[in-house]
């Protein structure tokens, strides 16, 4: 059934059945809309897709169907000079709705790529991330930890693992202070050894 056969009235009557917490009235409403949402749902899809996100099309339509109803419970068809259909204000919201979520998955992913870059660019020049990245490490990581002292050995270990100097001191139960200074000395000693591997 396609908006334009269902008289304005009956559209506004469902509207004041969903604001009043009819739940039946919203599925009549959403089987009225279903191609409105779908046809939203399809053309958004690609645009989320090259973003690489994990959004399907079920996903795009709850989003969709939401729009739906906060446009079933915020319509009033006697304001704005009673000029805008319930068919344009749905279209227009969800729309708009998948449009918030493609910019807040676009904004997400770009917080990802720069705390990725900002980690990669804080580990470059550090002598225990060329060791981390080394795809065979096995012998000098035996040959480093036999040349550290046990904290010196606890803080490597626990560094290769990614944690930060403040949990890797929580773990130990020392001072933050002692595990930057054992870091600094296991730095140091890593650098010796990657300059003179034999």
């Amino acid at each position: 059934m396609k908006e334009s056969s269902v008289p304005g009235e009956a559209v506004v009557r469902l509207t004041e059945r969903i604001r009043e917490g009819d739940g039946e009235a919203f599925e009549a409403l959403a089987a009225l809309y279903r191609n409105l949402t779908e046809s939203a749902v399809t053309r958004f899809l690609p645009s989320f897709a090259s973003e690489d996100a994990s959004h399907g099309r079920e996903d795009l339509s709850q989003i969709a169907a939401l729009a739906l109803y906060r446009a079933a419970i915020t319509y009033d068809p006697e304001g704005k000079g009673k000029t805008v259909t319930f068919g344009l204000y749905a279209k227009i919201c969800v729309e708009r709705a998948l449009i918030s979520e493609l910019r807040r998955t676009r904004a997400e992913r770009g917080r990802r790529e720069r705390a990725e870059n900002a980690a990669g660019a804080a580990r470059e020049g550090d002598p225990l991330a060329v060791l981390i990245e080394a795809e065979d490490s096995a012998g000098l990581v035996r040959r480093i930890r036999s040349s550290l002292a046990p904290l010196e050995r606890d803080v490597f270990d626990l560094y290769r693992k990614g944690m930060s100097v403040g949990s890797i001191a929580a773990q130990l139960r020392c001072e933050r202070k002692s595990v930057s200074n054992a870091l600094y000395r296991v730095k140091a000693k890593v650098r010796g050894l990657l300059q003179n591997p034999s």
